[in-house]
């Protein structure tokens, strides 16, 4: 009888022993990932606002004007400078007249 009671302690501490280990392990690599994500989420956060810099401190708003300074931004073959709005990584400028009207977040 007492053999059979510590067998069962051992099997029900084994078994809650394995679930918490699992969920610890689970937790840590979710927190892994999502780090992860809000890193680059702040990486495309920061390019941006240093595009929008060099936008800004020319003071020429002109759609020939932003399209030269955005020549070495990483997504500048996917922009398309014949529409109205160009987007960047979070940021959409939006033209009126081939001249920087807004900017507004895309998401």
């Amino acid at each position: 009888m007492i053999k059979s009671k510590w067998r069962l302690a051992f099997w029900i501490c084994l078994i809650l022993l394995l679930v918490v280990s699992g969920f610890a392990f689970y937790s840590i690599i979710d927190q892994g990932v999502t780090v992860t994500y809000m890193r680059d989420g702040y990486e495309n956060t920061e390019n941006d606002l240093n595009s929008l810099i060099d936008i800004i401190n020319t003071k020429d708003y002109s759609k020939k004007s932003i399209s030269k300074k955005l020549k070495s931004h990483r997504y500048y073959d996917t922009m398309d400078f014949n529409s109205d709005s160009v987007g960047l990584e979070r940021v959409l400028l939006i033209f009126e007249n081939d001249t920087l009207k807004r900017i507004e977040k895309q998401w």
